[in-house]
């Protein structure tokens, strides 16, 4: 029966497919507790402290311990899906920046149009935005870049 669980999981074809299965499935605490939980782990791969992560969460330290235990386990679920998360956070950080870069300011937009008055920063500009971006740095703020941080950050 188990295995046939799995199966179910697997036939699910899109994120849409998967976001009404697990909506009938679960409650919305039910969903967001399992979520807390992939944070904690993600947390915990990136060598938070428990404290850090109790306070940065609002969670307690045994179910910190809890996720902990899975994690240190060799057919850890939360490995497989902590590199996909960090994977996709990074590459929604760089659009979030390559985004940002394009709402560009009218003066900006000027030594577009009239790039020879302009050349030796353009150069300069050209030369920096050649410069890949620090993967460890775009990999921490990747860690952080969860729903519930954001919310904590807020307050």
């Amino acid at each position: 029966m188990i295995g046939e669980f799995y199966d179910t999981i697997a036939y699910l074809k899109d994120r849409n497919e998967v976001r009404f299965f697990f909506k009938s499935l679960l409650s919305a605490d039910e969903i967001a507790t399992l979520m807390r939980r992939i944070e904690i782990a993600v947390l915990l791969s990136a060598k938070f402290t428990y404290d850090e992560i109790a306070v940065l969460m609002g969670v307690g330290k045994s179910k910190i311990t809890n996720v902990q235990k899975n994690l240190l386990q060799d057919d850890s679920g939360y490995k497989i899906i902590i590199k996909r998360l960090i994977e996709d956070r990074k590459k929604r950080l760089k659009k979030i920046k390559k985004d940002n870069i394009r709402s560009i300011s009218p003066l900006e937009a000027v030594k577009r149009k009239y790039p020879g008055y302009f050349l030796l920063e353009n150069l300069l500009d050209v030369a920096l935005e050649k410069l890949e971006t620090n993967e460890k740095e775009l990999e921490k703020e990747a860690l952080l870049f969860t729903p519930s941080a954001c919310l904590n950050r807020k307050k």
